[in-house]
């Protein structure tokens, strides 16, 4: 991830112009725009960091909100998406854009030493060494990912893909050391890409969790019978689901 970041913006105040200037004394370029979807969907090479300011009219920002949303959670690469805002701003923005595709909100005022840090503490973390262990999780559901993503972020380095066939092309470029798949998909379910990885020598040994949100005895005979290193169940409380992860990497 680069020091790139989209700005939406509906106002060119003293303060947006502030915050902008400190962004980029921190040497980050960042790219102005409108709560605009054309002209957002114009920008070529479009950030992975988007920051939207909410401020003045809010049924402006609902077409923007809606299509950064479409774009994390259908884009398999990582997005962050920071909010910025009072608290009723930042209420109402949730309900177009889920709080878990968020990565953070500040109320104003705004403490720009806070946002920046986290800023950086993402793109040192964005780099981390090869001892900490890297995970990719594989499910259609964009929510669902992104949760994943800022459960599991805290202890590991998390890469998402939103289908098998991303999963499959992505593990040709970079390489895990646990892959969580969610067993229910469409196009390619869960069992058929787990088929593929283990016919793979490349991805053969790669450990594989599978998620599914159904517990009755059919659906988990059918996941056992595939022999994945276990299985975990969606409805899990995050706390239980970074446990589980954290015993089996223990255990190994």
């Amino acid at each position: 991830m680069d020091k790139k970041i989209l700005f939406v913006r509906d106002s060119k105040s003293f303060l947006v112009t502030a915050m902008i200037k400190s962004l980029e004394n921190e040497r980050y370029v960042v790219v102005t725009a409108d709560p605009d979807i054309v002209e957002i969907s114009l920008i070529k090479n479009l950030p992975q960091i988007f920051i939207v300011y909410l401020e003045g009219d809010l049924n402006k920002f609902n077409g923007t909100l809606k299509y950064l949303k479409k774009i994390i959670t259908e884009d398999s690469s990582d997005h962050i998406l920071y909010l910025i805002g009072n608290p009723m701003e930042i209420a109402a923005a949730y309900e177009v854009v889920p709080k878990s595709l968020v990565s953070a909100a500040f109320t104003r005022p705004v403490n720009m030493k806070e946002i920046t840090s986290k800023l950086n503490t993402l793109l040192l973390d964005d780099g981390l060494s090869s001892g900490t262990k890297r995970i990719l999780v594989v499910d259609d559901d964009g929510t669902m990912l992104r949760a994943m993503k800022n459960w599991l972020s805290e202890k590991y380095e998390v890469f998402m893909a939103n289908s098998g066939m991303n999963a499959i092309a992505f593990l040709a470029q970079k390489k895990v050391d646990l892959i969580l798949l969610d067993y229910e998909m469409p196009v390619a379910d869960g069992l058929q890409v787990f088929q593929m990885l283990k016919s793979e020598p490349s991805t053969a040994n790669i450990p594989v969790i599978f998620l599914t949100a159904k517990d009755d005895k059919e659906t988990v005979m059918k996941v056992l019978a595939a022999k994945p290193e276990k299985y975990l169940l969606k409805t899990l409380p995050p706390e239980e689901l970074l446990k589980s992860v954290d015993n089996f990497f223990k255990g190994k």
